[in-house]
């Protein structure tokens, strides 16, 4: 169930499908880049690239391999296949998600994944952008918010999303929850200011499993390369800057 849980996370920040303004053609002049979490001590990223896209990415603890995930894409360049060949705890696999995509032209209004999760798309914008996204899952374990709403500047960024999601407390009681996210950015479309609200109320900063914690205001700044790209990623919270993230591009 924990690498379900991640590889559902995983999947809702890293479709391409709605991503925010990528540094896709930039990219396509790299064959990868190495991605430094400072904020988990040792744990590392190589995100292999493909004109543009990242077609594989592998998970270092330290200098051990810890995992390798491939991903295949379709014409219109969204992932429709994501296969697992290295896991530290099984050695070599070859675990594969299958994603069934359906457009209406152009436009993807549902994405059908293997493990019984529906996402339906509609409402879009002028750039093509879902303005509402419900997902519809086949078993009685919720994990991820049933309707999510959105709101995006001109260059396609999320500036603001609606979660909401059912849970039960610990009497058994089913409670209503609503996530808004609100997102800035800076002229690389890069995030630079995150706000959180929730109802009920919840108290920060929130504690993640296997990531930071997560606070009602969180501000970034970032160092650039030559070509635009990140090389360094500083967070600000309660006043105190420190960096998050290092990335190296070959």
């Amino acid at each position: 169930m924990k690498t379900l849980l991640a590889t559902i996370l995983f999947l809702l920040i890293f479709d391409t499908s709605f991503a925010q303004t990528s540094e896709k053609e930039v990219l396509k002049t790299y064959d990868f880049y190495v991605e430094q979490n400072m904020e988990m001590e040792n744990w590392s990223t190589k995100y292999l690239l493909s004109d543009g896209l990242i077609s594989a990415e592998e998970t270092y603890w330290k200098n051990e391999l810890r995992s390798r995930t491939e991903f295949e894409f379709d014409r219109f360049g969204n992932v429709e296949r994501e296969i697992t060949t290295y896991d530290i705890n099984v050695g070599k696999t070859h675990d594969t998600l299958n994603f069934k995509l359906t457009y209406n032209g152009v436009l993807l209004i549902s994405k059908e994944f293997s493990f019984g999760m529906t996402e339906k798309y509609t409402d879009f914008n002028q750039l093509g952008k879902p303005k509402q996204i419900e997902r519809i899952e086949q078993t009685n374990f919720k994990t991820v918010p049933y309707k999510e709403l959105m709101e995006y500047d001109n260059h396609g960024n999320n500036t603001k999303s609606i979660q909401y999601s059912t849970y039960i407390d610990l009497n058994g009681k089913p409670i209503d929850k609503i996530a808004t996210t609100y997102y800035k950015y800076d002229d690389h479309n890069n995030v630079i200011e995150i706000h959180r609200e929730y109802k009920p109320t919840q108290q920060f900063p929130i504690p993640i499993t296997g990531g930071p914690m997560l606070y009602e205001y969180e501000h970034f700044s970032y160092k650039y390369n030559k070509n635009g790209l990140w090389t360094k990623k500083y967070k600000t919270v309660n006043g105190k800057e420190y960096v998050v993230a290092k990335r190296k591009y070959k």
